[in-house]
């Protein structure tokens, strides 16, 4: 009996139970949403980047403007949040990931040391290479940045070429 009612219940819910709409109603709901969807501002559309990860030091000594970063949601809008809530979620679970494994490199190359080195940028890219991680989760004007003295990695944003792309996409940029 009760195998009966869950069978009604799964048939109802996947076949469904109420009226379809008419058309005038259907007619009426289009036209409301792209009187809606104007009103919003339009989304920008930048492609992840890749993968690519630089030494953190070499990058800062070339281009002093960079600024460290830590992708957070923001967003007003639930379609921008979630958006913006994959990058935030993907790119700090990358972050986590590459830095483990930059301690277990430096734990493994220890040999009973106290306190283990963490290993060189050159070390740390050749592993992150051999992982066959493609690590995403970043916008075109962020990068990757490893620092060798701490075994760290974090997010450098270049806020010129982001502003550049905002403005070659026709977007109001705000830092």
């Amino acid at each position: 009996m009760p195998r009966s009612i869950y069978v009604l219940l799964l048939a109802l819910t996947l076949v469904g139970c109420g009226q379809q709409a008419s058309d005038d109603s259907q007619a009426a709901q289009d036209e409301e949403q792209p009187a809606a969807a104007d009103a919003q501002p339009k989304a920008p559309a930048f492609n992840e980047l890749e993968w690519k990860i630089v030494d953190r030091n070499k990058a800062m000594a070339e281009n002093p403007k960079l600024v460290e970063v830590v992708n957070d949601t923001d967003a007003s809008d639930p379609l921008s949040a979630i958006s913006q809530t994959y990058f935030s979620a993907t790119s700090r679970i990358n972050k986590m990931q590459m830095e483990y494994n930059a301690r277990l490199q430096a734990n493994l190359d220890a040999d009973g040391a106290e306190d283990p080195k963490p290993p060189t940028f050159e070390e740390f890219n050749a592993s992150a290479k051999l992982n066959s991680n493609n690590v995403k989760g970043l916008k075109p004007w962020q990068v990757y940045a490893y620092d060798e003295s701490t075994g760290k990695v974090t997010i450098l944003e270049d806020r010129e070429l982001k502003k550049k792309m905002y403005e070659e996409e026709g977007l109001k940029y705000e830092e």
